[in-house]
């Protein structure tokens, strides 16, 4: 059986690369422009889900992202967002 110190290593991802966000939010116009606002070029987004009470939608945001720094800021800029609940 293998420890849980054998999955310390790091995933290695090879930039660039399509990445792929959930983002999840309460107004589905609000939560695309907000996505939109915020990648400023080129995203796929597309619906995913509705929450089983109807409160939140959830969407993928697909977008080119060319280093490990770019995709951690798109992340933090899109959870800083005010129209934005969470971010996957």
């Amino acid at each position: 059986m293998r420890e849980m110190k054998d999955f310390d290593q790091k995933v290695q991802i090879e930039y660039p690369t399509i990445w792929r966000y959930k983002v999840i939010g309460e107004n589905a116009k609000k939560t695309r422009e907000a996505i939109e606002s915020v990648t400023k070029r080129p995203t796929t987004i597309t619906f995913s889900k509705q929450s089983n009470r109807g409160k939140y939608q959830s969407f993928n945001a697909d977008i080119m992202v060319h280093s490990e720094e770019e995709r951690e800021k798109i992340y933090q800029d899109l959870k800083k967002h005010e129209d934005i609940k969470m971010v996957l």
